[in-house]
């Protein structure tokens, strides 16, 4: 790229103060937040520029007081209902997978159970509603615009709990109910008439979803025995359902150096590994999907298949949160060159289906496996002192959120 190109890029990248302008984890948190009842009706999402902003920073300060002295404390608000809501609010937007890490870890501070079968039981139930970057069309401040969390809620009121408390002192059905009543819509569509887009075509009706069913599916096999999850509606329809030889890799860097050299073939499945909650602190393969993601060819042919997680960005036939992970001795430990590794998207389905290019019955992969398994020995910890070495040593898996025992 001609250097001028790349600096032109970068002045247009994120043009005004704020988070990022897709629904990444940024977005997603702010938008479950609201969900859950901890936040403000309407206030998820709000531009960065507008004076919105402001105020319903001055209200929720003022709110805050009143919980105080009417004694409404989270754990009243964070229900196992609560939690059900915003998964079903996280599957209508398309919300980032690291959703999947930070929820169930919130829950265990309650002592409560939220789980990836929770996820993959109700998005399979919700569809995507939210036409919105980076699998969508538009900026998210276009959802604000649109109605915001409450508009998504309005579209899925029968699937949620409206009982729940919140942060106003009220259920989440009495706020829905006076926001339909009041100038609250009038005047967000108000917004929406400048940028000269329908409502419906930020927010889809719910007889015609962005995408059928939720964003998210949670997969299981003799690869991933205790999960991994892909965000489901953003893999090429041809890419559902792929067996591809495996090409393995310790680590994300020599992967990137392997697409950047285009030395990864179409049909290929890339391993990384090494790179979860205990081997690494299970940070974003961002750079190596990204690749994949915006190749025409490798897209449309070529998975990842990691221990690592992903950006909210993230996009395209990107599955993570493989557990348990390698350092723990996990499945994805073992995988060897050209192993043919099968991904069912339909049938929630991760497995090794063969060994060098050639399939196998299932009871010789398992043989195989053990066998491997008897002369595997772990990787050294990557890290020996400070922070990151006491939570390798006491982080749970991905399927548990990552968060300590």
């Amino acid at each position: 790229m001609p250097r001028e190109d790349l600096e032109s890029a970068q002045r247009g990248a994120c043009p005004t103060c704020g988070a990022c302008q897709f629904m990444g984890s940024a977005s997603t948190g702010q938008v479950l937040m609201e969900a859950l009842g901890l936040a403000l009706p309407g206030s998820a999402l709000a531009p960065a520029p507008l004076t919105k902003l402001l105020r319903y920073a001055r209200a929720t300060g003022k709110q805050i007081l009143r919980l105080i002295a009417d004694g409404i404390t989270p754990d009243r608000i964070l229900t196992r209902e609560a939690f059900e809501n915003a998964i079903i609010v996280h599957a209508a937007i398309g919300g980032s997978t690291n959703a999947l890490l930070h929820l169930p870890a919130a829950a265990r501070e309650l002592e409560m159970e939220v789980t990836i079968d929770d996820f993959d039981r109700i998005h399979r139930q919700v569809p995507v509603l939210a036409n919105v970057k980076t699998t969508g069309r538009y900026p998210v401040e276009y959802l604000w615009y649109a109605g915001g969390v409450p508009a998504v809620m309005l579209e899925l009121r029968d699937m949620l709990h409206l009982d729940c408390l919140t942060v106003t002192g009220r259920t989440l059905g009495e706020n829905l109910e006076e926001l339909e009543n009041s100038r609250y819509f009038d005047e967000r569509y108000g917004y929406l008439k400048n940028v000269n887009v329908a409502k419906e075509e930020i927010i889809r009706p719910r007889q015609d979803p962005f995408a059928a069913d939720g964003g998210v599916a949670v997969l299981r096999g003799n690869l991933a025995p205790e999960g991994a999850m892909v965000k489901a509606f953003s893999v090429p329809e041809e890419m559902h359902v792929h067996v591809g030889p495996a090409r393995v890799f310790d680590f994300e860097p020599p992967a990137i150096a392997a697409l950047t050299r285009r030395e990864v073939a179409p049909g290929e499945v890339v391993v990384i590994r090494y790179e979860g909650p205990r081997a690494n602190g299970m940070p974003e393969m961002y750079f190596a999907s990204t690749i994949i993601s915006n190749d025409r060819t490798l897209n449309a042919t070529t998975a990842l298949v990691t221990d690592g997680r992903y950006s909210g960005a993230m996009e395209g036939p990107c599955i993570g949160h493989v557990a348990p992970e390698a350092i723990e001795g996990g499945p994805i430990a073992l995988i060897e060159e050209g192993d043919l590794i099968e991904i069912n998207i339909p049938e929630r389905r991760l497995a090794i289906v063969g060994v060098k290019g050639g399939r196998l019955p299932e009871y010789q992969v398992e043989a195989e496996l053990a066998e491997r398994r008897r002369h595997w020995t772990p990787q050294p910890p990557r890290h020996d002192k400070g922070i990151l070495a006491l939570y390798a040593r006491v982080a749970r898996g991905s399927s548990d959120g990552a968060s300590i025992t």
